[in-house]
């Protein structure tokens, strides 16, 4: 069993990673920004750190041979150039997702490194190897970034992706992009319900900042100075969304599928959920994920956000078989909301056309 003074390293380590969200409707003023549907909390990094030292929750432990290898698959994404006609999408690992289509390669929140933390050497420390590294991946026209955490903002990263993507970051941001060395003209920065179009030699692709109930930070003294956000892109004949990290209400994602009318996939986080009575405001957990499947009107969705970082208490392989039960009872059929094994490619046929 680890101990105490490794537990404290671990929880310094993970500042932005797991603490609750002193929660300001979004704004723009340079204030800090917040949640409009959930109370504000106090106590941040602090209240993280009792209740993981000192709560009663016992973290579960991951033992590959006690308890299975997390599943992985061989990637099958399409080379450059191959102009799809049903999207393409492989999960890389944890939040990062290949989505291909129509020649144009969109990546979600690209975390490939072996620790998300500030530190190399300390941390939640990667339980599953990502499906491709950064010189394996095609030549990336799109990323979205849902938030600044170490573990769906990695600087290794990005500065392997470097100027070749465009970026497309929540308010805020673009000046850490800078100093990462990614051109300011590559950077479009983003406030909820903002909308853009990057016109590509293949296709036009429209991206949104949709709404989503998290936090910001990357240290002790800038909480919710950036904001947070969720992602709908639409190409002509197929749009997905992307949930990034977020807690769940009964407004934001209603609004989201009224106002798009759907999507043909949903990419939603279902894992980082116990605690339930200190991580509900700001990660969901199954049964609400399939919530969010519904409010927005997914025809499709996709499970993420579990099987690579041991961030929370709950087993690290439970998330799925938490999901697939409450999609279950949910009266969804099996393929409606799955997971894959990392590396694993499925292809989607268009339902929905802007």
């Amino acid at each position: 069993m680890p101990s105490r003074r490794a537990l404290l390293l671990t929880a310094t380590a993970t500042i932005a990673l797991a603490a609750c969200a002193t929660t300001v409707v979004e704004a723009r003023d340079g204030a800090r920004f917040s949640n409009p549907h959930i109370e504000a909390r106090s106590g941040g990094f602090f209240a993280y750190l009792r209740m993981r030292l000192f709560g009663d929750d016992v973290w579960a432990s991951y033992d590959p041979v006690r308890d299975g290898p997390v599943p992985v698959a061989t990637p099958a994404a399409v080379s450059d150039g191959t102009v799809t006609v049903n999207a393409t999408v492989t999960w890389i690992g944890h939040s990062t997702v290949l989505v291909q289509h129509r020649g144009v390669n969109v990546l979600t929140d690209p975390m490939l490194s072996d620790y998300a933390s500030p530190l190399p050497f300390a941390g939640p420390r990667r339980q599953s190897a990502p499906a491709l590294e950064a010189d394996q991946l095609p030549a990336i026209d799109v990323v979205v970034i849902s938030h600044d955490h170490y573990d769906h903002l990695d600087v290794k990263t990005i500065r392997a992706l470097g100027n070749r993507p465009h970026y497309y970051v929540p308010l805020g941001l673009a000046s850490w992009m800078v100093r990462q060395g990614i051109d300011r003209d590559r950077v479009t920065e983003m406030g909820w319900w903002d909308r853009t179009t990057l016109d590509l030699a293949h296709a036009s692709v429209e991206i949104t900042a949709t709404p989503s109930q998290h936090f910001s930070g990357r240290s002790l003294t800038d909480r919710n100075r950036t904001l947070w956000a969720s992602w709908a892109i639409r190409w002509q004949d197929f749009s997905l969304w992307f949930g990034g990290d977020t807690g769940y209400n009964p407004v934001q994602f209603k609004e989201i599928g009224q106002r798009f009318g759907g999507f043909d996939l949903g990419i939603v986080p279902i894992g980082a959920y116990r605690p339930r009575d200190f991580m509900a405001p700001v990660h969901v957990d199954p049964s609400e994920a399939v919530l969010i499947h519904r409010d927005i009107g997914a025809h499709r969705s996709l499970g993420v956000h579990w099987g690579t970082f041991i961030l929370t208490a709950e087993p690290l392989l439970e998330p799925p078989v938490a999901l697939a039960r409450a999609a279950a009872e949910a009266g969804l059929a099996p393929e409606t909301f799955t997971t894959f094994a990392v590396g694993e490619t499925r292809s989607f046929t268009p339902q929905t056309a802007m």
